[in-house]
């Protein structure tokens, strides 16, 4: 008779134990930190009413977004202006911005499952990310937009003003001193704003009078509220509208989804005329995700500096500062109005004018992101229009568009959690100018869309970020994938080992 010896009853329960403890987390490790990462990424109030860890972040975004701006330099205005000549181009910059925002005045539903906030955003002039050789008091010469507005508004095909009031406006605009192009300091053309002589006199008390007098009141609701014109004026120190999002507290696959913007549930008819067009889709900005991107996931999101919302599909893999990312980019589709199902972003065309053969097959019209009408026409395209028809770029001059540096939308994402580690946006506002022989401005400027600038915004999650992902997102998990066969092969070693002895002594045995 063989008698168990001590030493193997204990290798045999820790075989089991590792056995056990490697197939157990082999099936509940997944389930467990797939509910405690949605448990951390709700949004969420303490009972005392700040916000939990992951709502702080959320309210408090710790990225570095360093925003820049890149003008475009009219070279040859007298040519465009007396000639009709084709617009020669050059592109300044980048002028750099840090850009900071800051969710205030949050608040919950009753129930938990809506989150209310209004994003404020600030910008600040970054001398050190400014590109080399660019100052904030550069001046640039550039379309004169408030006066392509009042041309547009006044000399319209859909114009409501009289052929007296044209002929007043006509001559009041030369007489004012307004041209078809102007030149201003950066830093008064993007945010600090200058005093445009035409808005200078529209607010005027007199002008008021006078046109009250004559009974043109009416027309005094095309005069734009802004006292001085900027490319972002009044954005800075400003919000975009106020929002309600889904917490994920009941539904974690809509986490960070807007439920309403401004107090609505779609956008309005007076931003886009399709149904389609003006549905608010996924999370603000695209900061939230679901968990285990793969590949074939299209992922939603709704951007109101563009007051639209969007898709970004998967585009290549990319690491960012040592972590592995899937890029999802918005696809070329997303801008390409000749398809159907983006006939609601077509752009009107009220002024009946042909710019170029395949009219606008890649543009749409936005304001930056407020509920509310700009005072002149501005279309938005990918930086240098890429993705445009090449007759877009044949009658402009300086377009060079290349898909690596001018891609609109890149989110860099971790796979496991989701986590958008960096993002890049970028876009270009371009301005319509228009021939028309009513008014003495533009009697002889061709029919043209000319770009503006255009934003290039690249935002890095902070390192404390990146180094929580690293460790609880891809250590943890590694380490777990990892030991849980470590633990099953000793397990199976230590009972292939017992069994051998086992064997080896009951020959023994047998043979005495």
């Amino acid at each position: 008779m063989v008698t168990i010896e001590k030493y193997e009853i204990v290798s045999f329960i820790v075989a089991t134990l590792f056995f056990i403890t490697g197939l157990g987390m082999w099936i509940a490790f997944w389930p467990i930190f797939n509910s405690e990462l949605q448990s951390n990424y709700k949004l969420e109030a303490n009972v005392d009413g700040s916000l939990k860890y992951a709502a702080f972040l959320y309210a408090n975004p710790p990225m570095k977004n360093v925003m820049k701006f890149n003008l475009f330099n009219v070279t040859n205005p007298d040519e465009v202006k007396y000639l009709g000549a084709k617009p020669e181009l050059i592109e300044v910059g980048g002028y750099g911005f840090l850009e900071s925002e800051k969710k205030k005045y949050y608040d919950f539903s009753s129930d938990k499952t809506q989150m209310f906030y209004q994003n404020y955003k600030q910008y600040h002039y970054s001398p050190k990310d400014t590109d080399e050789g660019f100052s904030y008091d550069d001046k640039i010469l550039f379309p004169n937009s408030i006066a392509e507005g009042a041309v547009a508004t006044i000399f319209g095909p859909t114009s409501e003003f009289s052929e007296t009031a044209q002929m007043i406006a006509s001559i009041g605009l030369v007489m004012v001193g307004e041209y078809p192009f102007i030149s201003k300091t950066v830093k008064d053309v993007l945010f600090e704003g200058f005093e445009d002589p035409l808005l200078n006199v529209a607010h005027s008390p007199l002008f008021t009078s006078l046109v009250n007098f004559f009974g043109y009141g009416a027309q005094l609701s095309y005069i734009p509220e802004m006292r001085k014109f900027a490319y972002l004026s009044g954005y800075n120190n400003s919000y975009d509208e106020n929002y309600w999002i889904n917490t994920g507290y009941k539904d974690f696959s809509r986490l960070g989804f807007v439920e309403s913007w401004a107090g609505l549930k779609e956008l309005p008819t007076s931003f886009w005329p399709t149904s389609e067009a003006r549905q608010i889709k996924g999370p603000d900005s695209g900061s939230l995700s679901k968990l285990h991107l793969t590949k074939n996931d299209e992922l939603p999101f709704f951007l109101s500096f563009m007051c639209r919302s969007f898709r970004r599909t998967y585009w290549k893999q990319v690491m960012v500062d040592g972590i592995k990312t899937m890029a999802f980019a918005v696809p070329y589709d997303e801008f390409d109005t000749t398809l159907e199902k983006n006939a609601g972003f077509r752009y009107k065309n009220t002024e009946n004018v042909d710019y170029f053969p395949n009219w606008c097959s890649d543009l749409t019209v936005f304001f930056t992101g407020h509920n509310a009408q700009p005072p002149f026409t501005v279309l938005v395209s990918p930086p240098h229009f890429l993705y445009s028809p090449p007759e877009v770029q044949h009658y402009l001059s300086g377009m060079s568009p290349n898909p690596e540096k001018h891609k609109p939308m890149v989110f860099h994402q971790e796979k496991t959690s989701g986590t958008a580690l960096q993002v890049d946006v970028r876009f270009q506002v371009n301005l319509p100018v228009v021939n028309n022989k009513r008014s003495i401005m533009s009697s002889q400027m061709p029919n043209v869309i000319i770009p503006l600038f255009y934003e290039d915004s690249h935002a890095v999650v902070k390192d404390f970020v990146m180094n929580t992902v690293w460790l609880g997102v891809i250590i943890v998990p590694r380490i777990i994938e990892y030991l849980k066969f470590v633990l099953i092969f000793i397990s199976i070693c230590i009972l292939a080992t017992l069994l051998v002895i086992r064997v080896r002594v009951k020959g023994s045995v047998s043979v005495v």
